[in-house]
């Protein structure tokens, strides 16, 4: 008997090969840049930017940049940049006891870049997953936007209340107003890429 969601199409290909009439996706310039990145980048990049924008706010708020907030600041940044490393380590260990193909997050996360589905995945794992994350799109196209309004709002409001340092309030009022305006036309180009996973889905025999 076969599935009647996610069969491919008589033009589809198995997952894990190439379909030249396939929609193609790659990677941003950004994330491809991120997973080149040995752990030691990675663990610099995250502290210096976690200790740059909380230093940053203090001091574009008017707060007194005191050595001991200093080094407090950069000992939180370097200790949150190694327990995400250990997180994605940990993870990443978890995910190679699955067998090949299996819907992880690292799978679904390339799948979702490359346009492809790997090689061994099957429909019975790949369709539920797909399939709560385009209802999951569906509800953050909106809902997304409307958090990140929500913060652009505060943003004013914190600029109003401080204004003899407003400027990084500004700049962040400026941020969460443009990922308000980018969230509803980015999901649906996220749910496209999950349809066009489904289609690569094989049909299954019961």
């Amino acid at each position: 008997m076969n599935s009647s969601k996610g069969a491919a199409s008589p033009g589809g290909s198995s997952p894990g090969t190439k379909n030249p009439t396939a929609p193609q996706h790659t990677e941003g310039f950004l994330i491809r840049k991120l997973r080149r990145l040995p752990n030691w980048g990675l663990f610099l990049l995250i502290a210096v930017l976690y200790t740059v924008v909380l230093l940053g706010m203090d001091y574009f708020t008017g707060e007194i940049l005191e050595p001991g907030r200093i080094a407090f600041t950069v000992v939180t940044g370097i200790a949150l940049s190694a327990f995400i490393l250990w997180f994605v380590k940990w993870q990443r260990a978890r995910e190679r006891r699955k067998p090949a193909g299996w819907p992880t997050a690292t799978n679904f996360r390339t799948a979702l870049s490359s346009g492809e589905l790997p090689e061994g995945a099957r429909a019975e794992q790949w369709l539920p997953e797909l399939l709560k994350a385009i209802r999951h799109e569906r509800l953050m196209a909106w809902l997304g936007m409307l958090v990140f309004i929500g913060f652009a709002g505060l943003g004013v409001f914190l600029i109003i209340d401080n204004p003899d340092h407003p400027w990084f309030w500004v700049a962040a009022t400026v941020f969460f107003t443009v990922v308000a305006a980018w969230y509803p036309i980015w999901t649906p180009r996220r749910r496209k890429k999950m349809q066009d996973l489904i289609a690569q889905l094989p049909d299954q025999e019961a």
